[in-house]
């Protein structure tokens, strides 16, 4: 559902409404609603990515910024963190998108940026193929973080990575 609206460029709509498949939507100004329970320092990494995604680094065409481009840098640590924080938390792809803004990309099993994933010898393969990843990209879409979500919940998060 979620792929087919983000074609039509009805993406953002659908997931604050309908979630993946459906999950409730909290608002980003109270993250801490059912099923997202974060606290104060989970909901200022939030408002650290939504900062540092809106600069255009070295892999979005402008000039080399450490913070936003380097291995480790700010952004990637800020990145790796809220992918285990928001998981454990028990946020839905709602509640994600609200936090962190829409994904860059939704991917589903006959995607070839999803077969490419589930390639990697850590990704877990689930029996569900009603799965789908959001992704987050980190370095444009060279390197990015991706939330799996199965039937209106988030189950995992992993990282794919160039090595470029």
């Amino acid at each position: 559902m979620l792929r087919a609206c983000a074609k039509d460029g009805l993406f953002l709509a659908a997931l604050l409404l309908a979630g993946c498949a459906g999950s409730v939507v909290t608002p980003a100004s109270s993250p801490a609603g059912e099923g997202c329970d974060l606290s104060v320092a989970s909901q200022e990494l939030t408002a650290e990515f939504v900062r540092l995604r809106a600069i255009q680094g070295h892999f979005q065409g402008g000039p080399w910024i450490a913070d936003v481009d380097a291995w480790m840098g700010r952004k990637h640590q800020v990145m790796i963190d809220l992918g285990t924080r928001l998981v454990d938390a028990g946020c839905g792809p709602g509640q994600i998108a609200e936090l962190l803004g829409p994904p860059d990309r939704i991917a589903g099993p006959g995607d070839a940026l999803f077969d490419q994933v589930r390639r990697q010898p850590e990704f877990e393969e689930l029996q569900d193929e009603a799965y789908e990843l959001l992704i987050y990209d980190w370095r444009g879409a060279h390197d990015f973080l991706y939330f799996t979500c199965v039937g209106g919940a988030i189950t995992g998060s992993g990282w794919w990575h160039a090595y470029e």
